[in-house]
């Protein structure tokens, strides 16, 4: 591939950490229209008749879902590797071990559940509507294909190419692909440190506006 900044790893392997951030994304999402079905058939509404306080069976239902999404970025992961293995005859974990594969999925994971997750749940709290929950899928998909998950910075147009340092996912894939393919190095380093950032600041936000939607849809 012209301008691989990762010179001579095939294209599969650049563009796996796009394929495991969008299974965190895709994951989340379905999530969120599960928990739509609770919503229009009344589950939630039997919680409210209750005792128990409605919040800790909400995170309890994110831990759970974090569980559950985590497993599948495993399972993806384990398949790159073996595909790998089939395609050039040696198997090898990522560039960081075991700890490079743990840290990938927690990322992953925390984007999908505390970002997109907090987002999904919001809207469908707020609107009932599983169109509107689905909707939001492409949206994320925009945002990854506007970075560097497919191709190399320097084959992207112009206009993009100034659009990328701005894009959130994008230090995200930059982590992911570094823990992936060059192990712990002071880029990679940094660009975890930046998605970590972002994750947090972007869960905050969202995590806020799930609050107030949930708080003003229950009573």
């Amino acid at each position: 591939m012209p301008g691989n900044p990762y010179g001579d790893y095939p294209y599969y392997m650049y563009i796996t950490p796009a394929i495991i951030i969008l299974t965190a994304i895709f994951g989340s999402v379905n999530s969120s229209a599960a928990l739509l079905v609770d919503l229009n058939t009344g589950y939630f509404d039997k919680l409210r008749a209750t005792p128990a306080s409605l919040a800790p069976q909400i995170i309890a239902r994110f831990m759970s879902e974090f569980t559950r999404l985590s497993l599948q970025l495993f399972l993806i992961i384990t398949v790159s590797i073996l595909y790998h293995k089939r395609v050039s005859g040696v198997f090898e974990l990522p560039e960081a071990g075991i700890l490079g594969l743990i840290t990938i999925v927690i990322l992953a994971a925390s984007f999908g559940i505390g970002v997109v997750g907090n987002l999904v749940v919001a809207l469908a709290f707020k609107t009932k509507s599983e169109q509107a929950v689905q909707a939001v899928f492409p949206l994320f998909f925009v945002a990854v294909f506007m970075s560097t998950a497919y191709v190399p910075k320097v084959l992207l147009p112009d206009w993009l190419q100034s659009a990328v340092d701005y894009n959130p996912s994008e230090y995200l894939i930059r982590a992911v692909r570094g823990i992936f393919l060059e192990g712990f190095t002071d880029s990679t380093l940094d660009s975890i440190s930046i998605a970590v950032f972002c994750i947090i600041v972007l869960t905050a936000i969202t995590s806020t506006i799930n609050y107030r939607t949930i708080t003003k849809s229950i009573d």
